[in-house]
This record gives structure tokens, sequence and C-alpha cells, in this order.
């Protein structure tokens, strides 16, 4: 089975506000859907730069905007949907075998990624046209 687009949707988390400042938490296995392996971040983003661009075979990943905004442009091989995220207090989950393109950084996002996996470079598809094809493959298997 492939994923789809109806797979990748935001996940409120946790927030508790207070006269001290406010705390968000999200946990493994509840509201992340997977067991976090990786962690990182993109921040001091120019506007023009334009990040992702590739799909993952098995890594799922959370996006989240811990401050600022961003976009998200999902594509599951038929259909394109674009998310903006600027709430600290909710994920875009991004499964594996979707495309996709973060953009349109306001000056002071940080976007923080968790993912289902360690890093491996063999995850990854980079080229449209391969994406295409393994998705295709993937879709209509022989």
């Amino acid at each position: 089975m492939t994923t789809r687009l109806k797979d990748c949707f935001l996940i409120p988390f946790y927030q508790q506000n207070s006269e001290n400042g406010d705390l968000v938490s999200a946990h493994s296995f509840q509201e992340i859907p997977f067991e976090v392996q990786r962690v990182y971040y993109l921040y001091d983003v120019t506007a023009e730069r334009k990040s992702g661009q590739h799909a993952n075979i098995q890594n799922q990943q959370v996006m989240v905007a811990v401050k600022g905004s961003f976009k998200v442009r999902l594509y599951d091989g038929q259909e394109t949907r674009t998310f903006n995220l600027d709430q600290p207090n909710e994920g875009l989950l991004v499964r594996e075998g979707i495309w996709r393109e973060v953009f349109d950084f306001s000056e002071d996002a940080i976007c923080l990624v968790l993912c289902s996996e360690k890093f491996e470079e063999g995850d990854y598809l980079k080229d449209w046209e391969v994406f295409m094809d393994w998705k295709l493959k993937n879709i209509y298997p022989a």
C-alpha cells in the first residue's frame, strides 16, 4: 500500500499557558505516531530558499513551526496540498512516499523536524522523475 495526501495531517500538541511562559509537549506513539529517532531544525532561512524537494522511502516526519511561519507543499503522485505552518502547538505529519517542498519562510522562522528514522542517504528520493517512477510502481505494482 502506498501513502496518499489523506495520510498527512496536522497534529495538535498539548499546550500549557502560564504567566511565566508557555509549554508545548508531544510524545512518541501518542501525538507523534512513531518513535522519534532523529531531530533537526532549520533557522536563518532566507525567504527565497526552498527546502525539502524530496520524498523519503521509509522516513516519516512531523514538521513544527517553533517560531515564525513557513509553508509545506505535499504531493502524493496525484494530488497536491499546501499547509501553512505558523503555530508552535501543532505539527504536520508527512508520511513516507510523499514529495515535500518547504518554502515561504518568515524572517524569524524555526522549522523543527521530528523523524521516525535515523539519517540514511539511500532513503531519499531527490529527483522528481525518479520519485514519480517509484510512486507509480508502488501505486500500480506489477
